[in-house]
């Protein structure tokens, strides 16, 4: 069943890897005509399949947009009218005059039974409902045929669903599809300002006043809550269609395909004030959540997936699901996919990480412990996490996604190949230029603690104590006297050039944990905007004889670029 309905539904989630959650619906067809709103794309959306055995003589399915696409340009560039393909109709067993071959989502269907007939509780992909309104002044036995988007077990006031619509109209008219015979159905006039009841899964005929799209008062701007290959983040824009100010509910459901599991979820909570960045909050089967909007105002939703809980060959799917609160118990339900096991997939951390430290504290000549300093001390830092969860200090390096859509990390600008596509440089003040890359010590481990040495050489083209022209580096003595800083030798001197040039070295230590102080670890969950923070020392021999100056501030990370490699 998953494989027929994947394959048939590929132009609504075209992202790979992705499971297709289900709603189920049940369709009830009366003998003679019936007018059918479908809320999702069946898993066996095939007509000769969907229909199989039943009593159906026709099934017609209503194109609203059809008036958008009524001319062509000629080639002296003059118009060419064409009549509008109204209805694409699917009659069984006989395919040459069937232009319809499969059932679809969010759209209406005119269906002549021959008999009453239940399908019930078939799976389907739900699909946001589309409507293109016509102007049916001046013509001629048109009428818009709509669908009632909401729970099939609710009867609500057809001026409640229809009057907010600029459509149809308070003063407008509603009709009911029905009839016996196979050549027309009858349209029964239900009035509107009488608000007399329409149903669920339904559809009826409306008169509109202009044309124009309208799909109800929940508009959605886009089709799905897709996190497709490698993707930590998706959202989805709500519209306040109607005339006044309403509130939707919103709520996640589970899956009606018991093999698919509710994804991890976070979503995005709203900015409160100019300052404080916007958190998240846990998002789990049945958590619900109100938005105001004022007519027309949009929401966006943007949601987070916590990749860290996802396993390997699970399928991860949840049903995004929209009520009016406002009178009309429109109902929309949206789908929310999450791919797992792409080949593509960066699991995290792994990746480039860009941040900064910031220094607060630091040591005096005479005195090895941090105080206070004067000010804060702010420097750029890049660190990479391979999939094995090894940190490297970066001093720069180079990024881009080549032509296979792949993330490349490089040590070197001058490496990176042709094939990746507008590369970026990126670079640190922080490290010797001449010490492009350190690979942290033995049993580092990023979340927890990673410390990084290296040195700047006497030699070094930034060492900031070779100045040729300084007054007191004279170059013809090597008369420096006193023991060498601790872990320096003077065999590391470049001569003939004053010992004063010694080299310096550095050590780099981040740590997770509570105040650096490696018994009390610090909680290091995935959050959603994927950064993090901690405590980092950084400790400088060479720059006084007195011993090393120590450092302590705090470090943020945030992960930028998803690179499984550092490449050479």
């Amino acid at each position: 069943m998953k494989k027929a309905y994947r394959s048939a539904l590929l132009i609504l989630l075209p992202v790979v890897a992705l499971a297709l959650p289900c709603v189920e619906e049940t369709m009830t067809l009366a003998k003679g005509w019936n007018a059918i709103y479908l809320e999702s794309t069946p898993t066996n959306a095939a007509c000769a399949e969907f229909f199989a055995g039943a009593p159906v003589a026709r099934v017609a399915s209503y194109q609203s947009d059809a008036y958008s696409f009524t001319r062509q340009l000629a080639d002296d560039g003059t118009t060419i009218d064409q009549k509008p393909v109204s209805y694409r109709v699917w009659v069984p067993g006989d395919e040459t005059a069937s232009t319809l071959t499969a059932l679809r989502g969010g759209c209406v269907y005119l269906i002549y039974a021959t008999g009453d007939w239940t399908k019930r509780d078939f799976l389907g992909v739900p699909a946001a409902p589309r409507q293109t309104w016509r102007a049916t002044s001046g013509e001629t036995g048109f009428m818009n045929l709509v669908g009632v988007s909401a729970d099939t077990n609710v009867s609500v006031g057809a001026k409640a669903y229809f009057g907010e619509g600029p459509f149809g109209t308070a003063s407008g008219t509603a009709y009911q599809i029905a009839g016996t015979k196979t050549a027309a159905p009858t349209f029964l006039s239900l009035g509107l300002a009488s608000s007399p009841k329409v149903k669920g899964g339904q559809a009826y005929a409306l008169s509109a006043t202009k044309d124009g799209d309208w799909p109800g008062v929940i508009g959605v701007l886009g089709d799905a809550v897709a996190f497709g290959a490698d993707a930590n983040y998706a959202s989805i824009k709500v519209q306040n269609r109607g005339t006044k100010a309403r509130a939707f509910r919103m709520s996640i459901a589970a899956s009606a395909d018991a093999t698919e599991r509710v994804p991890p979820l976070m979503r995005r909570l709203p900015r409160v004030d100019a300052i404080r960045a916007p958190g998240y909050t846990n998002v789990a089967e049945s958590v619900a959540w109100e938005v105001a909007l004022e007519p027309n105002e949009t929401t966006e939703q943007i949601f987070s997936l916590d990749r860290s809980q996802l396993v390997a060959g699970t399928a991860y799917g949840a049903i995004l699901v929209i009520e009016d609160l406002g009178g009309s118990q429109m109902r929309v339900r949206l789908p929310v996919a999450a791919a797992v096991g792409s080949s593509a997939a960066v699991a995290y951390p792994t990746g480039l990480w860009v941040g900064q430290i910031a220094l607060t504290q630091v040591s005096g000549i005479d005195d090895a412990t941090p105080v206070a300093a004067g000010g804060t001390l702010k420097m750029n830092v890049m660190l990479h996490v391979d999939a094995d969860g090894a940190c490297t200090l970066l001093q720069r390096a180079a990024l881009g996604v080549d032509t296979n859509g792949t993330a490349r990390l490089f040590k070197e600008f001058s490496s990176v190949p042709a094939e990746v596509e507008n590369p970026r440089r990126l670079s640190t003040v922080m490290m010797s230029v001449d010490t492009p890359v350190v690979a942290a010590g033995a049993g580092a481990k990023f979340g927890d603690a990673a410390g990084f040495s290296w040195t700047v050489d006497a030699k070094a083209r930034d060492n900031p104590f070779r100045h040729a022209w300084h007054p007191d580096h004279d170059g013809k003595k090597a008369d420096y006297s006193g023991d060498a800083p601790s872990g320096d030798d003077f065999g590391n001197y470049a001569q003939p050039v004053k010992p004063e040039l010694w080299s310096i070295s550095n050590r780099l230590d981040f740590s997770w944990h509570e105040d650096g102080i490696g018994a009390k670890p610090v909680n290091f969950p995935y959050n959603a905007d994927e950064t993090t923070s901690g405590v980092v020392t950084w400790e400088v021999t060479g720059l006084v004889s007195k011993g090393p100056i120590k450092s302590v501030g705090t470090f943020t990370l945030k992960r930028v670029f998803k690179a499984k490699e550092l490449e050479p």
